[in-house]
């Protein structure tokens, strides 16, 4: 059965091109840089090249847009999904960050704040 209910996001979330960078925590590789889609408080939707698997743990490199500051943390993959529109990114993955401290978790929710308050501007001009 479809869940029709209300929104059980506890962060607000908002659309965004923020550039980051990832890697597996238990892979030798390169970051890979890819532009966020939406961020929130809690989490993340990025594009991928590849099928991570859920539970997968990243580590993410992120420059917030206010406070020009970049960022790391963990994240692990929640739930990923196949996208027939783009040949580039042929997936998209929901992350939840984990182990994020009281400091970064309030940076992000500033920055979502930021951007939803530009973005309400943009809808209701004066």
């Amino acid at each position: 059965m479809k869940y029709t209910g209300p929104e059980r996001r506890s962060h607000i979330r908002v659309g965004v091109s923020l550039v980051l960078s990832y890697t597996l925590v238990d892979a030798d590789q390169e970051h890979k840089e890819l532009a966020a889609r939406d961020i929130s408080g809690g989490g993340m939707r990025i594009p991928v090249r590849e099928k991570l698997a859920i539970g997968a743990l990243l580590k993410v490199q992120l420059e917030l847009l206010k406070e020009k500051k970049r960022i790391q943390l963990e994240a692990k993959v929640v739930w990923i999904k196949s996208t027939s529109d783009d040949k580039e990114y042929p997936y998209e993955a929901g992350i939840e960050f984990i182990n994020i401290d009281f400091a970064e978790r309030t940076m992000i929710s500033n920055c979502v704040q930021y951007l939803n308050r530009a973005e309400l501007l943009k809808e209701f001009p004066r």
